[in-house]
């Protein structure tokens, strides 16, 4: 029986091993050298076919290597948690994020 289908997921983003495969900078968790960049970084079905979201995050995790013989500007492997950056629609809008959206 033919089939087409657009697998994806696998490699869980995680601020550690214990909770994920890579981190938010696609690096492979304690194996720095990796990085996943394809579709198995993406964490749930889209419903669409899934090719700008690929290439979307394969492009930001690229932006963020070094250019040969400069710094690398990612925080270092095992970084802790960031604050959540607060919305930029005003808060009496109709359908306005409210943050934190999962108590952390």
């Amino acid at each position: 029986m033919p089939l087409t289908a657009h697998f994806i997921g696998g490699c869980a983003i995680g601020l550690d091993a214990r909770h994920g495969v890579i981190s938010p900078y696609r690096r492979l968790h304690n194996y720095p050298g990796i990085s996943i960049v394809d579709g198995s970084a993406i964490s749930a079905n889209l419903g669409v076919n899934p090719l700008l979201t690929i290439t979307a995050q394969a492009e930001r995790a690229c932006a963020f290597w070094p250019n040969k013989g400069e710094p690398d500007p990612r925080p270092a492997v095992g970084y802790q948690r960031i604050s959540p950056v607060a919305p930029v629609v005003p808060s009496s809008a109709p359908a306005s994020p409210r943050l934190p959206i999962v108590a952390v």
